[in-house]
């Protein structure tokens, strides 16, 4: 899967790159400057090159913008990136404070950030492909209206109603790794948040028995062990195309189904 988000980037680069307007106005820039090469003397090669590089970043920073193909999982990636912003911030005030476990902290959400960012790309790619594939038949499945008394007919329609039931198992289950990884981004953020007042609460009140270094401490190791527990989940993650554990219990048939089949029967 990481292959897929490397290749969406370049696909997402390369049109940006292309883009029409763009590819028109690089070419005229540096064909107006190419053509006045006398006037511009010996600069003129370096900064038509100039020109094409600066085309070539904004295309990138085009394409980083549309990364993700859903609006939910790009709003939970800024989610993350601004509580990881907002905890440098306040880390840079405690830092003089020379707490231990504040040395190794900041790596480890570091590190839990990159493997949310992984997720949640892939949860994106995964339920952009479910819904083109899937609009629609999830909540309408096939229904059977045709009465008939003619066993083996009944026995087709039965196999129909099971195959039913199982695609919304195998739809619930592909799904189910998407869900995790909402949550797992849903943690990290009030994890942050928690730890970040904590923190500025220490930072604020010192040392009085409002908030001892030791509770502190205890407050940054259950952090961590949060982190460290968000980053353990993302990587028993598979989301290729189906999780690795699809649920613990499997999804119950729908009402509407076995009423079927108990009719049938």
């Amino acid at each position: 899967m990481m292959d897929d988000i490397r290749r969406q980037d370049m696909r997402l680069f390369v049109r940006e790159l292309l883009a029409p307007w763009r590819l028109i106005c690089t070419i005229a820039i540096v064909g107006v400057l190419l053509g006045n090469g006398a006037s511009f003397g010996p600069i003129v090669i370096p900064f038509a090159i100039v020109v094409t590089f600066v085309s070539a970043v904004m295309a990138w920073m085009e394409a980083d913008k549309k990364r993700f193909l859903n609006k939910r999982f790009r709003s939970l990636w800024l989610g993350c990136q601004d509580r990881l912003a907002r905890f440098e911030e306040v880390l840079k005030k405690v830092r003089k404070d020379q707490i231990a476990d504040l040395h190794e902290m900041p790596a480890t959400i570091r590190s839990v950030s990159k493997s949310i960012y992984l997720a949640l790309r892939r949860a994106d790619i995964i339920s952009h492909e479910v819904q083109l594939s899937e609009k629609g038949l999830y909540n309408e499945p096939p229904s059977w209206k045709t009465p008939t008394r003619d066993a083996q007919s009944q026995e087709l329609y039965r196999l129909a109603d099971k195959n039913i039931a199982e695609y919304r198992a195998q739809f619930a289950g592909v799904m189910a790794g998407v869900q995790r990884t909402e949550a797992q981004s849903a943690v990290f953020m009030t994890t942050l948040d928690t730890l970040r007042m904590k923190m500025i609460g220490y930072r604020l009140v010192g040392r009085s028995p409002e908030m001892s270094s030791h509770d502190f401490l205890e407050a940054l190791a259950e952090a961590r062990a949060q982190l460290q527990s968000i980053d353990t989940a993302l990587d028993e993650l598979d989301l290729g195309h189906y999780p690795k554990t699809i649920s613990v219990v499997p999804p119950p048939m729908p009402e509407e189904i076995v009423e079927r089949l108990k009719i049938r029967e």
